[in-house]
């Protein structure tokens, strides 16, 4: 059988310290952020977008992919130690879980479809 995906949606909030960051500094900790997670985590993805101009709560969203998710718990207690999350430029407001297609598979198994 294989391995069950999941996507993480992390919904940050920028402070304004990040804010008052130059764009060379910003891009700078995303990477290294990035980076660390890539190179440490092998079954780990992430992506980072902007989310500002379309939402009034959250400014950020990092998206997670993996199939192993306490893979994904130690790359998100990593990022949270990392100076992108640690030094207060984010605050996160929430973490929603997911996998695809679950819904299907209920389904498939012998469920009933939601209401």
């Amino acid at each position: 059988m294989p391995a069950r995906p999941y996507t993480l949606f992390m919904l940050l909030k920028a402070t304004t310290r990040w804010l008052a960051l130059e764009a060379e500094q910003r891009h700078a900790l995303a990477d290294d952020a990035m980076a660390e997670i890539y190179n440490r985590f092998p079954s780990v993805r992430l992506r980072f977008f902007n989310a500002g101009a379309f939402h009034g709560r959250c400014s950020d969203v990092l998206v997670w992919h993996t199939t192993d998710l306490p893979e994904y718990r130690a790359a998100a207690d990593t990022l949270r130690a990392n100076p992108f999350l640690s030094e207060a430029h984010f605050d996160v407001l929430d973490v929603i879980p997911s996998v695809p297609d679950d819904w299907r598979e209920y389904e498939w198994n012998g469920g009933q479809a939601w209401a």
